[in-house]
């Protein structure tokens, strides 16, 4: 597509390959688990097509159903990505990891879990490892109904100890810090950010957990424009939110169209990224169905992007 002399590049959609409940399905028959029925390589190879060209590999896998990801695992994914010539991403895993805990003894476990996984993923040679620096303690802490000003203390001592965290992991694996690209969570962004910059890291942009307020109240192309030089990863996907009498309603991770980001800002949002020539992975962390329903709309809003 020509913009004036320039060549404007298409986006790089991809999509969670091991999405929960399509695994979960996969494994459960007749309500009973059968882990012998899960094949992580035939899951790849039937993920793969024409719109989604990288892949993002969501590692809690490995742990909820053992046996699922092994060395011969991945050396076949090796393959794979040779014979079909995709891309793939690393989501560490995050349930029950806690990076930025005070107790020492869950802290190294968590990291030695990290380090463990991109050990075991290095030769997939992936586009980045999403790394949640802080878990849901940290969550919890900082959505204390404290004075404003204690919250923010407690929250910037436990990113003290999810920096440290995050240091060991870069130290003992020797990744380029900028291979490690760190999600905005629930948790407070602008704290975190100290983190991304004192270590060098990357970021990854998950737009439901902004539009759910999870991370911080701007708006997406404010949080893009405020990040962009380090943003390296993209997961793109619906939220909402709505308070009622002081409690907080939120849904993220939902079918673009569904939720409150609106078509305008889908654009807005695309336009300034080809506009920017972002070359990163933009992922959807949803169900096929859902990612098939997500594409359709951006041919709609925007086609340009693909």
């Amino acid at each position: 597509m020509q913009n004036g002399d320039a060549l404007i590049m298409p986006l790089r959609f991809g999509i969670t390959a091991l999405e929960f409940q399509e695994v979960a399905q996969q494994v459960v028959a007749d309500g009973i688990p059968d882990f012998s029925r899960l094949d992580v390589t035939e899951i790849i190879r039937d993920t793969v097509s024409v719109d989604y060209s990288v892949l993002e590999l969501s590692m809690d896998v490995k742990h909820i159903i053992p046996g699922s990801f092994t060395p011969d695992t991945v050396s076949r994914l090796v393959h794979l990505k040779d014979e079909l010539g995709h891309s793939y991403t690393v989501h560490l895993p995050f349930w029950s990891i806690e990076l930025a805990t005070f107790n020492e003894h869950v802290r190294m476990g968590s990291v030695d879990s990290i380090i463990d996984t991109i050990e075991l993923t290095k030769s997939l040679e992936p586009e980045a490892y999403v790394l949640h620096a802080t878990g849901d303690l940290a969550s919890d802490f900082s959505s204390l109904n404290y004075d404003a000003n204690l919250v923010r203390l407690i929250s910037t001592l436990l990113a003290g100890f999810a920096a440290a965290s995050v240091e060991d992991i870069i130290s003992r694996t020797e990744i380029n810090p900028r291979e490690l690209a760190i999600e905005n969570v629930e948790f407070p962004f602008d704290i975190m950010r100290d983190v991304i910059n004192d270590l060098d890291t990357s970021i990854c942009f998950d737009t439901a957990h902004l539009l759910s307020r999870m991370s911080g109240t701007e708006s997406v192309m404010d949080f893009y424009n405020s990040h962009k030089d380090r943003i390296t990863e993209i997961h793109l996907q619906d939220a909402t939110y709505k308070e009622y009498e002081g409690a907080v309603a939120r849904e993220d991770h939902i079918a673009l169209g569904h939720g409150i980001m609106g078509d305008a800002v889908l654009r807005e949002f695309l336009e300034e990224l080809v506009k920017d020539k972002f070359d990163g992975p933009i992922i959807f962390e949803l169900t096929k169905d859902e990612a098939r329903e997500s594409l359709d709309l951006i041919r709609k809003v925007v086609p340009e992007a693909l």
